[in-house]
Order: C-alpha cells, then structure tokens, then sequence
C-alpha cells in the first residue's frame, strides 16, 4: 500500500515574522495549513498512512494533526534531533516506509494536482523514483531538471546553484516541484546517522543510472519560500479552486458569513466561518480572509490575507499585505505594500488609530508579534 511523508521540519526563516511563532508547514494556504492540504490530496490518491517528518515546533504539528483522526488518515511522526537533510529524514522513517512505495513531499508548497495519476504514470515506468516537475520561466532558484520528452526519463538532475542557462539567456525549464515518488530501494542510497541531500547526492547519481522519471504537473504549485510567493500562491490555488467548482461561482463565501448588503466583494475573493463584514466596505479582488473576522463599516481591503480572529476597524485601508491571527487594527489606519514588498503582521500586533504602515520600495515591512504600533513608518 502506497505510503506518503511529508518534510515538515523547516525553520522558514524567510517567512518570518510570521513563522515566529508557527512552523512553516501550519502556514495557512487559503484557510488551511499547507501540509493539510497536502494530506488532503494523498488520501484522495488513496494513501492511508503519513509521515510527518518534525523538528522546529513539532508540538504545535502534533497538537494540530494528532495522529489524523480528523482527516481520516493514520498520521506518524519522526523526529529529527538534528538536521539530517531530506534524504536523511526519509531515513528515519524507512520502518514505517520499507514496505512499498511512498510519496515523499517537501511540505512548504501549495500544489493543487492529481497525485493518482502520478502514481499511476510510476507504477507503469516500474523505476525507482518519479520526480513531479513543473516547467517555469525563470529555472534559475529551483533544482532543474533535463528530460527526454518522449519517455520522460530523467536525464539529468542539476540543484539550482549547479545549473547556468546556455550562453547567459534565461529560458523556461521544468524544475523539481518537491513532489517525488520512491521505492524503498532508495534507502539502500542513503547513509544512515548522516546529513545527506536527496537532491544534491542522491538524485544525480540515480538519473545517470536511468533509475529516474519526471511527472510534468499539470495542475496548481508555487513555492511560499518569501511573503509575495506566500500571497501570490493564496491568490492562485484560491482562482483554481473557485475554477474547478465551475458554474457562475466567484467567490467562496463560508455560509456562516454576515456581509452587510452595502458592501461589495470583489472576486476572486474566499471569506472563511463566522466573519462579519460590516456596511460600505470595499472587499477585493484577491482577498483572503480567515474565520472569525470582523471587518467594520467603510474599509477597503484588496490584495491581502487576513488570518483567524482579526479585527479590521472602520474606515481601514489593507493593501498587498498579510495581517496574521489576532491582530487589532484601529480606525483608519493605513496598511500598504509596494509591489513586491509587503506590509506583514505576526500574531497579536495592535495598529492604533490614523497610523500609516508603507512598506518602502526595497524590502517589506515587517512587525513582530504582540507588538503596539503606534506612529506611522513610511
């Protein structure tokens, strides 16, 4: 029975604030965690247990997911004590996965694809391992990938500081997009007790030994690596999951949502459990909001994530920005990024009236948790 683990132990340091006082892997991705949307999809592929591979706040992990009654699959987790590297961390959990093949995810993606099919495409190869690609414009930050079209066998694997486009000129290439299928021959190619990159020292030998496929993806995946690729991702999974549910439906609205009929909402918007909008306010496009969120009369919001139990005053402004859980942001205040610098709040932060956050044009602003702002920073 094909198996799935999930790397979860990351620090997310370029997220930060906002992996302060979460893990990265619990970041929510339109209104879910994005390993749980990940689970999601193996069990739809038919997978019934999961690894979750843990370190950095693995607390907050297992409290959340339990052993996975909730999503009704059965959920273990390893611990690493140290870091091992990703092949490493599969080499904890070859007990659990040395009896079939698995699924093995890098958990800070967002993917919205068809992982059956995936599977299938392997079973039928019968290679040892099935790397899901997605062909970018730009290859230059991820691990690239050289296939043979016809078969696509995988002939060569090079990390993203190994590779360099012929004559300087960037074009597109498929890249590795974290999602690999295995056998558990692989783990005879691990070293146990050691830290040993699946990427960097494992993958390149199996690929000039013709023991690799690719899988070009052909649904949702961006990287949340940095805050914009963490909106810019909300705001495309939230347009494909509202473009898979097809007929006339713009928004995802939870039905337990009280919107005032003087407020516009803008699509694509998705509006989570028990928020309050108030009358007048201007919501979208490209909004998300999370549950338990009051929002008061006259507000603009567009281009934003707003997390669980935020409240939003009268007359705010929020624009390219991700407000975290349980911020409190008083009456006509200023949030604002620049392009691809965001305004950013963790947890608990409190913006007092009339105060203006402008994110300048060379890097986001970023406000730690349970912090008071009280004068404007422009």
């Amino acid at each position: 029975m094909t198996k799935g683990i999930i790397l979860s132990g990351g620090w997310g340091t370029r997220l930060r604030p906002l992996t302060c006082t979460i893990p990265k892997t619990l970041i929510p991705i339109v209104n879910k965690p994005v390993i749980e949307r990940q689970i999601l999809l193996l069990k739809e592929a038919g997978v019934k247990e999961v690894v979750l591979a843990v370190s950095v706040m693995s607390d907050i992990i297992e409290s959340y997911f339990k052993h996975g009654e909730k999503l009704g699959v059965n959920i273990k987790y390893t611990q690493e004590k140290y870091p091992r590297g990703t092949a490493g961390a599969i080499k904890l959990a070859e007990e659990f996965l040395k009896d079939d093949n698995f699924f093995m995810l890098n958990g800070d993606v967002i993917l919205n694809f068809n992982f059956g099919e995936m599977l299938k495409q392997h079973n039928k190869t019968q290679c040892l391992g099935t790397i899901a690609s997605k062909i970018v414009d730009d290859p230059s930050p991820y691990g690239v990938l050289f296939v043979d079209k016809g078969t696509n066998r995988l002939l060569k694997f090079l990390e993203k500081d190994e590779y360099h486009p012929p004559n300087g000129k960037i074009i597109p290439m498929p890249i590795n997009a974290g999602v690999y299928i295995l056998e558990p021959e692989i783990f005879s190619y691990i070293e146990p007790n050691k830290k040993v990159s699946i990427e960097r020292e494992v993958f390149p030998k199996l690929a000039e030994k013709s023991k690799l496929y690719h899988y070009p993806i052909k649904g949702i995946w961006s990287d949340i690596g940095k805050p914009y690729e963490l909106l810019t991702g909300n705001i495309l999974l939230m347009k494909d999951l509202i473009r898979n549910l097809k007929g006339q439906i713009k928004n995802l609205v939870d039905d337990s949502a009280d919107i005032h009929p003087k407020t516009i909402i803008y699509s694509p918007c998705v509006i989570g459990a028990n928020v309050v909008i108030r009358e007048n306010c201007k919501i979208g496009p490209n909004v998300v909001i999370g549950d338990n969120v009051f929002i008061d009369s006259g507000s603009v919001l567009k281009n934003c994530l707003i997390y669980n139990e935020t409240y939003v005053s009268k007359q705010v402004s929020i624009e390219t920005a991700i407000v975290s859980d349980n911020c409190n942001i008083k009456k006509d205040a200023v949030l604002k990024g620049n392009n691809e610098n965001l305004v950013i709040l963790s947890s608990y932060v409190e913006v007092l009236d009339n105060v203006e956050l402008i994110a300048p044009p060379s890097i986001s602003l970023n406000i730690c948790h349970h912090e008071v702002v009280k004068e404007s920073m422009k």
